[in-house]
């Protein structure tokens, strides 16, 4: 009879399971979609600004400077605005509400992106603002789609199921120069190779359209467990820090190697130019050819980089989050360090330096632009994981924002030759692994409960720990 009755309970836990593994893969696939194109957003203003710069010139080269700054940097500092004020909100008034509210927030502003009109006579500035915004909701996106992946996961497949919506990340990327090249094709040329307007307008828009087919599902979503238990034991507000301190190497380590490394990462993508004239890609007979060339380029560079993603996926629950953070970021220094070394005659042999240069991205997607975003995820406790995650993430930003503001004025104070950004970026990214090996905890196969505050007792306690 008991050995029926355990059977019995064994069968109800299995369909338990079962149930709810597949609700965390739908959960897995709603959360994907949008940061897919999350990820679509902020890659395609690259190759829009290539096409506005074509038919709508500033009147000077510093206003061109200028705009091109102001277009790529507010929507950073939108994102970093964004992940602290979503994270924040996510764990005091729920995933699924912000969840939400990020999604409206990008749909309204890729259609007002499209839509964009010139304030006094200049295009980019209504651009900035508009991107501003856009960014805020992207920003959202990061702490609250970490959090719903690794608290519908089990402690076996929590960094294969992060790891999945992270990657989507990488097809965002891929997709943006598949779009411009299909519209650069598909919308008609105007007389003298000159490209239309609809083109980099479309290509704004875009992004709005898969947000909108998901947006049903994305409100039925429902809290996981574990987070409605947790909220039953949110503590006061003025806890929060407390809480936080008692993390603070933690949250160190989280936030000093996603700065480090998306200096690196936003940086590198102002080698392109030497890239393209390697390749041979930066002339075209007209307007139309150029900036299809450009695209073909994006679309190698990201082609290269895709594979890193999916190598992590069935990789990071075997290895562990810290070892793969450790292995890319030495394999970036290396490889940097490689390209300054030798440049010269990288350059001549110029499909190695361009197999060099994309190996940087696989090496970072194989590395710590995946684990830098799932060990938040997971290294915090669940009433203060998502503004944990989202303070980790805007540092991220921020390095982003030192990349592209810092690194073109360093360029052209090199007369345009990256030996010395290659070794700047050789520098930080052995300065992330060393920051990994010293405050990163390693929490592959651990539960997420054994970061839970229960009562004021067990927060008395925490918030005394180191």
């Amino acid at each position: 009879m008991a050995d029926i009755q355990e059977a019995g309970s064994m069968k109800t836990k299995s369909a338990e399971s079962s149930s709810n593994t597949g609700g965390s893969i739908f959960k897995v696939l709603i959360v994907s979609v949008g940061f897919m194109m999350d990820a679509y957003d902020l890659f395609v203003i690259g190759l829009v600004l290539v096409i506005l710069n074509k038919l709508h010139p500033p009147p000077t080269k510093d206003e061109l400077k200028l705009a091109e700054t102001a277009i790529t940097i507010t929507a950073l500092v939108g994102a970093a605005i964004g992940q602290l004020l979503f994270g924040f909100a996510g764990d005091r008034i729920g995933r699924r509400a912000m969840f939400v509210i990020t999604l409206s927030t990008i749909i309204v502003f890729d259609i007002c992106s499209a839509l964009t009109f010139p304030i006094d006579g200049r295009l980019w500035i209504c651009l900035s603002i508009f991107r501003f915004f856009l960014g805020v909701g992207i920003g959202g996106e990061y702490p609250l789609s970490a959090t719903i992946a690794a608290e519908g996961a089990t402690a076996e497949n929590r960094g294969c199921r992060m790891a999945s919506v992270f990657s989507m990340q990488g097809v965002g990327n891929f997709l943006a120069p598949c779009v411009v090249l299909f519209l650069l094709f598909v919308v008609p040329v105007r007389a003298g190779g000159t490209v239309d307007d609809l083109v980099w307008r479309l290509a704004l828009g875009f992004g709005a359209i898969p947000c909108l087919m998901t947006a049903y599902w994305r409100f039925t979503l429902k809290e996981s467990s574990q987070y409605q238990k947790a909220k039953a034991a949110m503590p006061p507000i003025r806890q929060i820090l407390p809480i936080i301190w008692a993390y603070k190497w933690s949250l160190l380590g989280t936030a000093s190697t996603w700065f480090l490394f998306d200096i690196s990462f936003y940086g590198n993508g102002l080698f392109k130019e030497t890239v393209l004239t390697i390749l041979k890609l930066n002339k075209g007979k007209t307007q139309h050819e150029l900036l299809v060339n450009t695209a073909l380029f994006s679309l190698i560079i990201s082609s290269i980089a895709l594979p890193g993603y999916y190598l992590a996926i069935p990789v990071v629950d075997k290895w562990g989050r810290k070892p793969m953070q450790i292995f890319g970021f030495t394999m970036m220094g290396i490889i940097f360090l490689l390209m300054a070394i030798f440049l010269e005659e990288l350059q001549k042999i110029g499909i190695l330096f361009v197999i060099l240069y994309g190996l940087t991205f696989f090496f970072s997607n194989f590395g710590p632009n995946t684990t830098t975003y799932i060990i938040p995820g997971e290294i915090f406790p669940t009433q203060v994981r998502a503004f944990c995650h989202g303070i980790s993430a805007a540092s991220g930003k921020l390095g982003a924002v030192v990349g592209v503001g810092g690194f073109a004025p360093l360029l052209n104070l090199f007369n345009d030759q990256p030996r010395n950004l290659f070794y700047i970026c050789a520098g930080v990214s052995f300065l992330g692994m060393i920051i990994t090996v010293l405050l990163i905890p390693e929490k592959k196969n651990q539960n997420l409960e054994t970061h839970e505050i229960n009562d004021e007792e067990t927060i008395n306690i925490k918030t005394n720990v180191q």
